[in-house]
């Protein structure tokens, strides 16, 4: 991550500059309306669109092997029992595996490149998907699908603060974390549904995802830029302004000691619970979202269509959210609460209504549970705004998506093959999962008011500017905690 200077900025393998004085550093972090505009939009313009493409991806590739399913490949690969459940938990244990080293090699490596070189691959991966004949090859490609998007998470949420301050950070959150791979798989497997060729209609979908993947791949490595201070749209001027606006973000340098602080910070573990919590709700809608509602009696293609309107639930949903997020200050965590009470209801309505007879309330249930992914976006603005000094920074990062691989390890499991279409195990889990996620978003918001409180009882309310506070925590790498001019936002 870049630290501020009015000069130039450090990437770890140049020399570092004394750090400005702070006075002088006052003086220059109040940009022109015009430069600031200018800059947020330029990055709005050509970082923006290449993340949500990144994310978009990662979760159509994903939800592939849903749609997969409805079109034959369980029967095609010969799956029994629990197999194609082990098939949504094995990714993960790929994904976890990788998740250990992510936190070294994203504090080593030019951030835009190592994306780009990461797509291509788990690109070329994804395609293998269509070779497989058996659960042993399937299971092994997933396996390897799971390294090769281990660190694209934890790599955007740094991307995230290293491009937007704080207040811009949630509605970006919102639409790089989408729900478009939800609205668009379906459109484009209903569509792969009628293309008729020499294959198995569901290994179109592994081979057209894959190969879109890879070019995408290659784009990202040449056009995404490794920080703000190589960034080729910006010009000179645009360059520091660049740097200089993001100081309030207040990241550091590496160092061990802010890896024992976040483990000590009630903070994480509240998000750590959220995040299992989450992702055992995700297990379910990503690998069985279109199998759930294949029991409500609709053809194979119809399925796949009847499975969008759910994503669109949560599209809209999380960008109002984050909208009011943007207009009325600390409401993150409020929004974060009251969004879980309709997948909650939704979870509810799957669980108690019979399909024969309430076919129409159930599947709006189904919708209902699109929301989930809402807490989710606010969780993960907050944590990024909430949380000072780069290595502190990155280990929550890669904690969050260690988490988040855990849960989507456990969550297929429970749904069981047995109960096929209706999965009422699993409905009754992610039902569980619901009031924990909302329950985790008080106790968050507890923590911090507590903390904001604390802070200003013994310190008094500061006084500075949030930039300066920014660059003063540069100079002397000071994280959230460490820093009592801080002030978290909820």
């Amino acid at each position: 991550m870049e630290e501020a200077s009015s000069m130039k900025i450090s990437t770890g393998e140049e020399s570092r500059e004394s750090p400005p004085d702070l006075e002088q550093s006052h003086a220059t972090t109040f940009l022109s309306p015009e430069l600031e505009s200018r800059i947020r939009l330029k990055t709005d313009l050509v970082v923006l669109p290449l993340i949500v493409l990144i994310s978009t991806l990662a979760f159509l590739d994903k939800n592939g092997m849903a749609y997969a399913a409805v079109y034959g490949m369980k029967t095609d690969t010969h799956l029994v029992g629990q197999q194609y459940s082990w098939l949504g938990s094995i990714f993960y244990f790929g994904y976890l595996t990788m998740e250990f080293p992510t936190a070294w090699i994203l504090t080593k490596v030019p951030l835009g490149k190592f994306l780009g070189v990461f797509v291509f691959i788990w690109g070329g991966v994804l395609c293998c998907m269509a070779a497989c004949h058996n659960f042993a090859g399937l299971a092994t490609v997933r396996f390897f699908l799971g390294i090769f998007e281990a660190p694209i998470l934890p790599a955007l949420m740094i991307m995230n603060s290293m491009w937007y301050r704080r207040k811009e950070q949630p509605l970006r959150t919102a639409l790089w974390y989408n729900t478009f791979a939800g609205i668009f798989g379906g459109i484009l497997s209903y569509a792969i549904g009628h293309i008729g060729g020499g294959l198995a209609t569901w290994k179109y979908i592994f081979i057209i995802y894959g190969s879109v993947t890879m070019g995408v791949g290659i784009g990202v490595f040449f056009l995404l830029p490794d920080s703000p201070s190589t960034a080729w749209f910006f010009t000179p001027e645009e360059r520091e302004g660049a740097i200089l606006r993001l100081a309030e973000n207040q990241t550091g340098k590496w160092e061990s000691y802010q890896v024992m602080e976040a483990l000590k910070d009630p903070k994480y573990w509240c998000v750590a619970i959220f995040v299992i919590a989450q992702s055992i709700t995700n297990a379910g809608v990503t690998n069985f979202n279109p199998l759930i509602i294949s029991g409500y009696g609709f053809s194979q293609t119809k399925t796949t269509l009847m499975a969008t309107p759910q994503a669109a639930v949560a599209l809209v949903a999380q960008v109002a959210c984050t909208v009011l997020v943007f207009l009325i200050p600390n409401i993150r965590c409020l929004l974060w609460v009251l969004s879980t009470l309709p997948a909650l209801v939704g979870a509810i309505m799957i669980h108690v209504l019979n399909i024969s007879v309430h076919r129409g309330a159930s599947l709006a249930g189904v919708y209902l549970m699109g929301f989930y992914n809402t807490s989710w976006v606010l969780m993960l603005s907050l944590q990024s705004s909430n949380t000072g000094g780069m290595t502190k920074k990155s280990f929550v990062s890669v904690s969050i998506a260690i988490f988040y691989a855990v849960g989507n390890i456990v969550g297929p499991q429970f749904f069981i093959n047995s109960e096929a279409p209706y999965y009422h195990t699993g409905i009754s889990t992610m039902l569980g999962c619901f009031a924990i996620m909302g329950a985790t978003g008080i106790a968050y918001a507890v923590i911090v008011l507590a903390l904001n409180k604390k802070r200003d009882r013994e310190y008094g309310v500061p006084l500075e500017d949030a930039v300066v506070i920014g660059l003063e925590s540069e100079e002397k790498n000071l994280t959230d905690m460490q820093n009592v001019k801080f002030r978290y936002v909820y």
